[in-house]
């Protein structure tokens, strides 16, 4: 993930971009994603997502590659994420016996309403500050890509928790896909977008942070994974 990041801000602040160099990186970033969909269905969120923070030290190191400016404030700000993240992990959700089912139907249907909600606000207000950039722009891109990432984790759950259910059929395994099509290529769109605006030394640790609080709380909403000491957390 971390080179998929990098190769994609690289070929895009070369002068003249390098495209093809930038779908490699896309497509490097979606050779993850079932890896991804598998270990997200069969342990809680609250406990993988932190180890993606581990990500930020080495997007730390080549940041000078791009030219990007290396803060000593940016260096304090990382490291009490990654000491956050490895808190979150020692306190959260404990993992269950197999499998994450499916969830209600109900419940599934509101996160939907309210992830779209979400999303076309954010979305919204990215585009008007597509001409201005800036902070505003890229903490809006942060909490988009971070919603959208997490919406894709729970769509590649749904296809998981489609196939290993007794009483799948074509129709069902079909139906859940259609999720996971039309939110990833809106999630890749964001995140590449802000990768070439906006320096890894903030684009990565925002994504970072705005998508493991996602997953956390979609985690206690649709699949009961509270954390078992939410004070630490």
């Amino acid at each position: 993930v971390t080179v998929a990041e990098n190769l994609q801000r690289y070929a895009q602040r070369h002068d003249p971009p390098l495209h093809a160099l930038n779908i490699m990186g896309v497509l490097l970033g979606l050779c993850t994603s079932p890896l991804d969909m598998v270990a997200y269905s069969v342990a809680p969120q609250s406990v993988l997502a932190p180890f993606g923070m581990l990500s930020l030290i080495l997007n730390f190191c080549v940041a000078h590659v791009h030219g990007d400016v290396f803060r000593q404030s940016d260096v304090f700000a990382t490291l009490l994420v990654i000491a956050g993240s490895l808190t979150c992990v020692q306190s959260g959700a404990h993992g269950s016996d197999g499998p994450v089912l499916m969830p209600p139907a109900q419940t599934l249907l509101a996160y939907s309403v309210c992830i779209g909600i979400i999303a076309a606000i954010l979305g919204s207000i990215l585009a008007a500050l597509r001409k201005v950039g800036g902070r505003a722009d890229a903490f809006t891109n942060c909490l988009l890509g971070g919603v959208l990432g997490s919406s894709t984790l729970v769509a590649g759950k749904l296809i998981f928790a489609s196939l290993v259910s007794e009483e799948r059929t074509f129709f069902s395994v079909a139906l859940a896909i259609i999720p996971l099509l039309t939110v990833a290529p809106v999630h890749i769109f964001v995140i590449n977008r802000g990768y070439g605006r906006h320096p890894l030394v903030f684009m990565s640790p925002g994504l970072g942070t705005c998508g493991m609080l996602s997953n956390v709380a979609t985690g206690c909403l649709l699949y009961n994974e509270v954390p078992v000491e939410p004070l630490y957390f």
